[in-house]
């Protein structure tokens, strides 16, 4: 399965500006019950805001009117992955960078969708289910060829 086939559409991602306050963050994470939002400036995500971001102010005293800008690790950067690599491939980039969020992007670098180490194991569970059946890129369940029948 590619990432394109389970990641969430980026339109239906959340999204914040950097402006935002640590309150403001916190209540939209809380009422729509994500674990993230996409920071953007203008209209270019600029990076990702997660409840271990916001735990990180709380323990060092952070004001709930921070700005999200003044208290994300810029540094880090903004983690990406195409819509054409598949669930495995994805579960690598994820452990190799320490991360439990990436922005999904088209072969020309637009933002398309955001995937979590969640929607990862979602869909291995999905697979784990499907057996002895097989899920196709497709998504669909088709049943596994035997040999020699």
């Amino acid at each position: 399965m590619l990432v394109s086939g389970f990641m969430i559409p980026y339109d239906k991602v959340l999204k914040c500006e950097a402006s935002s306050t640590v309150k403001e963050v916190l209540n939209l994470m809380m009422d729509w019950h994500v674990s993230c939002l996409v920071i953007v400036m203008g209209d270019k995500p600029t990076g990702v805001i997660t409840k271990t971001d916001l735990c990180w102010a709380y323990q060092n005293a952070i004001s709930l009117n921070s700005q999200i800008g003044d208290i994300m690790p810029w540094t880090a950067g903004l983690k990406k992955i195409k819509s054409t690599v598949d669930r495995d491939t994805a579960a690598k980039f994820f452990e190799h960078n320490k991360i439990h969020h990436a922005l999904v992007v088209d072969e020309y670098d637009k933002e398309v969708g955001l995937i979590s180490a969640l929607d990862i194991a979602s869909e291995v569970a999905k697979d784990a289910r499907a057996w002895p059946w097989n899920r196709h890129e497709d998504g669909k369940v088709h049943p596994i060829a035997m040999v020699g029948h």
